[in-house]
């Protein structure tokens, strides 16, 4: 139950973030918003690590899997964010969220707990997800979503997909070994990392690299905020034996995506999107139900 409750609002927070990810990588470089988000976290995740003088202890898998697990996170946003940019939000957030079957997967066969009625709660989700990101009337009025477009914004968030799946397993992997916080700093310590060096190949480029300012900073300090957070939430959901049911409810990114798109960037989602985002909040419930104890 905790493992569900956790991975929800971890959908929440990382629905806030993909939404605000809309608008910031259309005006600046992907590199650069991973150098902030990943930056900003782990001077944060530092400053409290310091103060608690609970630094992560050295184990080999662990500290493997968190660094594989922080350089997927790098490959796993740029087509996220290929994917935002090119839009609509309610195609590309759900098309990325199909990680969700690949993942429960890894976990069973790794060995993890589960039931019938969690697979058939992921297959529920799962189908909802694929609904939502077929056209529908309410891409009539935006000339450029047409259904090859579509395909082409499915296409960057199955990509996607496929690398939060291992990235989500691997630090999972990491949690069980050093715990959800130790985790998610290795994690952070390892993505900024490779933020670096991505720049740094950049600025030897002479590429042109444009830094955000004002309200655009403001919205991707809060980004961070809620990348950051929805990694954490689902770490901590993922602990006890939870990580399946974590996984099923963090899915419902999707759902969360669409609707703040609609609430904040007055996209349409339509009868038909709106139909199939409450399945996919039918699943998430079916998995509360049969999260074995």
């Amino acid at each position: 139950m905790t493992g569900i409750l956790w991975g929800l609002l971890g959908a929440l927070l990382i629905g806030g973030s993909d939404c605000i990810a809309r608008v910031t990588t259309q005006r600046i470089a992907s590199s650069v918003l991973f150098l902030i988000i990943m930056g900003l976290s782990f001077l944060v995740l530092s400053v409290w690590l310091l103060a608690t003088k609970d630094w992560p202890p050295w184990q080999l898998w662990g500290w493997t899997a968190s660094a594989i697990s922080g350089l997927l996170n790098l490959v796993a946003l740029y087509f996220l964010y290929r994917a935002l940019a090119r839009g609509p939000v309610a195609v590309a957030s759900p098309a990325a969220s199909t990680f969700t079957v690949l993942l429960v997967l890894l976990n069973i066969v790794a060995g993890q707990p589960w039931s019938w009625i969690q697979v058939v709660a992921m297959i529920i989700v799962f189908s909802g997800i694929a609904m939502l990101s077929r056209p529908t009337s309410a891409d009539d009025d935006v000339e450029h979503f047409d259904a090859t477009w579509l395909r082409g914004t499915a296409y960057f968030g199955l990509l996607a997909a496929l690398a939060v799946s291992f990235r989500m397993f691997l630090a999972q992997e990491a949690g069980s070994t050093l715990g959800a916080m130790h985790a998610l700093y290795l994690n952070r310590l390892f993505a900024l990392l490779g933020s670096v060096v991505l720049l740094g190949v950049l600025l030897l480029r002479q590429s042109n690299i444009v830094w955000p300012r004002g309200r655009m900073l403001n919205l991707v300090l809060l980004q961070a905020f809620f990348e950051t957070s929805a990694l954490a939430a689902f770490l901590i959901g993922s602990a006890n034996g939870g990580r399946i049911g974590a996984a099923i409810g963090f899915s419902a990114f999707a759902a969360a995506t669409a609707i703040f798109a609609w609430i904040w960037l007055g996209e349409r989602v339509g009868w038909q999107r709106g139909c199939w985002i409450a399945i996919v909040g039918v699943g998430v419930s079916l998995a509360v139900i049969g999260n074995p104890a």
